[in-house]
């Protein structure tokens, strides 16, 4: 579906907990919600017995372009809502989003544009709060 996709990462030079305020925040100035999230640190904990940094899966969408998406191609729901992790520490925090860079061919026409749109107001929330450090890894499914 998003294969090839690079991600891409951001740091918000604030703990987890002030970052993942903010990360909230600028979505919803985007017009944008998490109506799911999964974290990944308690169910790790959890599943696991194990520790680690906190890390949170969001799972961002605007019902409006849900609507649109579905609409057109029931399949649309496999793609949107989209992911964003933040995950960080004390010191700092990193922001991972896809990159409104989708390959030819992987995604439906009447899927893409919402797609597409929804990505680039995610990375548009993000950018207006952190540092970007570029499309460092590749998403393959």
């Amino acid at each position: 579906m998003t294969r090839g996709t690079p991600l891409l990462s951001f740091v918000i030079a604030e703990p987890y907990d002030v970052a993942l305020r903010m990360v909230r925040i600028a979505l919803a100035r985007q017009g944008l919600c998490a109506p799911a999230e999964l974290d990944i640190t308690a169910r790790i904990r959890q599943e696991l017995g194990a520790g680690v940094a906190p890390c949170v899966v969001l799972y961002v969408d605007d019902p409006a372009v849900l609507l649109e998406a579905v609409v057109f191609n029931r399949g649309a729901a496999l793609l949107i809502p989209q992911p964003l992790v933040v995950t960080g520490d004390n010191r700092h925090t990193e922001v991972l989003v896809r990159s409104p860079e989708l390959p030819a061919g992987d995604i439906p026409e009447s899927v893409r544009d919402p797609l597409l749109g929804l990505q680039v107001r995610m990375t548009r929330a993000i950018e207006g709060i952190a540092e970007r450090q570029g499309a460092h890894l590749a998403v393959r499914s």
